[in-house]
Parts: structure tokens; sequence; C-alpha cells
């Protein structure tokens, strides 16, 4: 069985960086499986993802299993069109206070800059729990967002992992937290 669907998981804004370059063995759902079925994420392992991935394109696309691994896999399946789910030891977890808005904004526009040097990024705050990153040349939107996709987490959604805490230094106060964002919006000009 292969999917190569690409019909968005939900909000344009997030759909796409929610379940860009999840670990393997991440919980997910398809959004084209009406059984409603827990998934598991793999590499995809077809030879056009195999050969993107050896030329340092980041991964787009997953191998899906059962968790029983009794049904035949999706091949080839989009990053827009799986939904991450929390597995039951995500649930009961205790996580470290979320990070405010502009702490967060900091925390990314430094993973930004250490992960494409000489660029330069714009990370702006949009209404609610939005971020805006804009920058000129250099990355692509993809690269861009896989860096940008671990900081995506809902506390209130089971359908959306929780993100790692990280340690942010601004204004010479150091800060543990959880980063807390609805969505990422990128605008390469």
């Amino acid at each position: 069985m292969t999917a190569t669907t690409t019909s968005p998981a939900s909000d344009p804004h997030t759909a796409g960086y929610l379940a860009l370059r999840l670990p393997s063995g991440t919980w997910v759902r398809h959004v084209d499986d009406e059984a409603r079925r827990t998934w598991i994420t793999l590499p995809c392992v077809c030879s056009l993802c195999m050969s993107a991935t050896l030329l340092g394109t980041p991964a787009s696309h997953y191998e899906l299993r059962t968790y029983d691994e009794a049904e035949a896999p999706l091949i080839h399946v989009c990053h827009t069109s799986v939904v991450p789910q929390l597995r039951p030891d995500e649930l009961f977890q205790t996580y470290a206070p979320p990070l405010t808005l502009p702490q967060t904004a900091a925390h990314l526009r430094r993973t930004l800059r250490q992960s494409f040097p000489g660029v330069r990024f714009s990370v702006r705050r949009k209404r609610g729990w939005r971020l805006t990153v804009s920058w000129s040349g250099g990355p692509s939107q993809v690269e861009v967002a896989t860096v940008a996709a671990p900081l995506l987490a809902d506390y209130t959604a089971p359908e959306r992992r929780r993100a790692q805490p990280v340690t942010v230094t601004r204004f010479g106060r150091t800060t543990h937290g959880t980063p807390l964002v609805d969505a990422v919006a990128l605008r390469r000009r």
C-alpha cells in the first residue's frame, strides 16, 4: 500500500512543520486513515528519498508501520499528511515551565544563526503564540522549518507532541523552560 497524499493536516501555517523531521518511532495519525489507527514513523526508504537524503536534502517523507507491524506499511508518506500523537508515557510527564514568547523567539533566532551562519534572520511575534521568521537568500523554507519544528507544541491538544525543554539566555538572564508556540510562519525574501 503506497500513500502519496499531500493534504494538509489542519492549519496551513502549522501543518507542514508539525510533522517535519519527526524522530523515528514517533506515534502519528495519518489524515486519510478513516480507521484512525496509530502509526509509527520510520525514515522513508524509497529510492527517491534515499537519494535526496544522501545529497543533504532534509527528509520530508516517512514510512508508516502499525505498532504490531501486522499490516503493510504506508511508504513515501508526505510530512503534511501525518499528525503527531502523544504516547502514553508522554501524557503524564512533568515538564519544565513554559517559556515566554520573547524567550522562545530568542532561542529560535540563536538556533537559526547557529544552523545557518552568515544568514540574517528576523524572528518576530505575531498575534497570540505565533512567530514569523523572515530571511533572504541562504536556506530553503524546508531547511528552516526543520530547525523550527521542535518548538511547535500545544499543551491542550493530544494530537501534538510536546516540545523538549531548552535553556535560553536573554539580557544576561538564563531561563530553563519548554517552548510554547502555536505556529511558525516562514517568509523567504
